[in-house]
């Protein structure tokens, strides 16, 4: 601070006041002071309410410097211990962010007043701009997200979920097909899988071996989303009235990439959903979610001459639907099966445990199918540990308070963001045990080999209350049955490089809204010629409903 305004703020004489109302800079400074007042006036009026406790940040731009721009969810963990409050206040520019870092208050919040905590801020990148509107995860809480709530749920219940395990064993034997002929690629190989599984489930589409149309634009999609979501990336989510700023304006290039993105994102729900119409139209098609949806709208709404009339809202909310389930199946079950890799080449007792267990249960004579689900509790140990271990979605989707609200003594206005710190919940060590950043299958279960009652499943991964994912039985089906044939058909370990030295793998994922391990290089090789004979023969079951 300048040394001519001390006196002025510790009471001067009229010499220095009278000096500072002839100096300019004296002048500025108080304009400035009068502008930032007025901010705090109009910004901050949550402020002394009784927030959460947090650092207390600097005027205007908040606590901009306490959260780092990647890997935010171990500073909130930290700011939450530092603060010893299971739920923290960060301000960012004038407007408060409410962090939740336990599992019960996530529960008392999202579960227990689900009617307040269940809606979603604003979106203007990935929504207005992008075009993720059709997204289930992003809609706003409202009539439109509650209808398509009601068709995503009547899809993937776990009663409907067992009608799609063909399609999901018909998916995995692929996998295991191209894991053994270009093991390097198994990354490509995981999301093939993963798009082979719903294709064919929403859409009846048989995947083309390389470079599927309908794959190559999902992943251009989930590229768009990724980049659109990364907390902090965009300035337009903080002042939306950035949106309006010309194309050709200085800085506005997140408008131009906006529009790119767009072309992928809009096009996602269409292309499959025409195809299938198409195919309809022309008595040539694989029966499918989508199919069947058509069918029933055919006969409820024909048209004079018999032929189908359907109405275009109830096209849209499947199209919807069918699109939201394929791009959520696949970031979770991508991720999972990469951490699953990456976990059995950091521990090798694990895989050798999972290999006795598929072993003991098969005599190493066939692959793994759902009737052995639940016959095999080390293979659940090793799913719940590859969701906890590095969740897909550290700090979830937000949620948006609704109206005002006082939690353990804590003010939470109306119209707050809040922050599901996932990651803190699930490296919780009195949930979870010890040394938590390390990959264990073994904390999920009793000395005795059985699953440990007291040891949660790892729900965070999937979000709270009404925004639960909707697609986790479906999700948690397909991992579990490549789990199981991974482990009786291959050894996955260290690489070794050219002069024969082991390759250490760093372990660090992507920092984002969606995570997924760094790339890293491994080997995969078949256990035995009779794995490989089994992987050779595999049956080719009939994936369609």
């Amino acid at each position: 601070m300048p040394a001519y305004i001390k006196p002025q703020l510790l009471g001067a004489s009229a010499h220095y006041r009278s000096m500072l109302a002839l100096n300019p800079k004296t002048t500025e400074f108080l304009v400035l002071l009068l502008f930032l007042y007025i901010v705090k006036r109009c910004l901050f009026r949550y402020y002394g309410k009784g927030l959460p406790p947090g650092p207390p940040g600097y005027p205007i731009i908040g606590n901009i410097f306490d959260v780092p721009s990647e890997r935010q969810w171990i500073a909130y963990r930290d700011i939450s211990k530092r603060y010893c409050s299971d739920i923290i206040g960060i301000k960012l520019w004038g407007t408060p962010l409410i962090v939740v870092n336990s599992l019960e208050a996530a529960n008392d919040l999202f579960r227990e007043r689900s009617s307040n905590y269940s809606d979603r801020p604003r979106f203007t990148m990935v929504n207005e701009l992008v075009g993720f509107t059709w997204n289930l995860g992003f809609m706003p809480y409202g009539n439109e997200w509650k209808e398509n709530r009601k068709g995503f749920r009547q899809e993937l219940n776990p009663r409907k979920v067992v009608h799609y395990r063909p399609s999901m064993i018909s998916a995995t034997e692929q996998l295991l097909r191209r894991l053994l002929d270009k093991p390097d690629d198994f990354m490509k190989h995981l999301r093939y899988m993963a798009g082979t599984t719903v294709l064919s489930i929403a859409y009846g589409i048989q995947v083309q071996p390389e470079n599927d149309p309908f794959i190559e634009i999902a992943e251009r999609a989930n590229h768009a989303l990724v980049c659109a979501t990364n907390s902090g990336s965009y300035l337009v989510d903080q002042l939306p009235f950035l949106k309006y700023v010309p194309d050709w304006f200085p800085g506005a290039g997140f408008k131009r990439q906006a529009k790119e993105w767009c072309k992928d994102a809009s096009a996602m729900p269409i292309l499959a959903f025409d195809f299938v119409k198409d195919a309809m139209a022309k008595g040539d098609f694989v029966p499918s979610v989508a199919s069947r949806y058509l069918e029933n709208l055919a006969a409820e709404h024909p048209n004079e001459s018999g032929s189908s009339c359907h109405r275009p809202e109830a096209e849209k909310l499947l199209s919807n639907v069918l699109a939201t389930i394929y791009i959520a199946g696949a970031d979770t079950t991508v991720s999972a099966l990469a951490s699953f890799i990456l976990g059995l080449v950091k521990n090798p007792d694990a895989q050798r445990k999972g290999q006795l267990a598929v072993d003991e249960l098969t005599g190493g004579e066939r692959l793994p199918d759902f009737s052995d689900i639940e016959s095999v509790p080390y293979i659940d140990a090793l799913l719940r540990e590859a969701l906890r271990w590095n969740p897909v979605v550290p700090l979830g989707i937000p949620h948006k308070s609704i109206e005002d609200d006082v939690y353990n003594g804590y003010y939470i206005p109306g119209g707050t963001t809040i922050i599901a710190n996932g990651w803190a919940m699930l490296h919780d060590e009195a949930t979870y045990g010890p040394n938590p950043h390390l990959f264990n299958p073994d904390r999920f279960l009793k000395e005795d080999g059985t699953l440990d009652p007291n040891v949660p499943f790892p729900e965070p991964a999937f979000g709270f209350g009404k925004r639960t994912c909707s697609g986790r039985e479906l999700g948690v089906a397909s991992i579990w049955i490549s789990i199981a044939c991974i482990l009786a058909c291959f050894d996955v370990t260290k690489a070794v490089d050219e002069d024969g030295n082991v390759i250490e793998p760093s372990g660090e994922y992507t920092s984002g809204f969606l995570c997924y391990p760094l790339p890293f290089k491994c080997s995969i090789r078949p256990r035995s010629k009779r794995a490989e004979e089994m992987i050779r023969h595999a049956k080719e079951v009939d994936g369609t409903l």
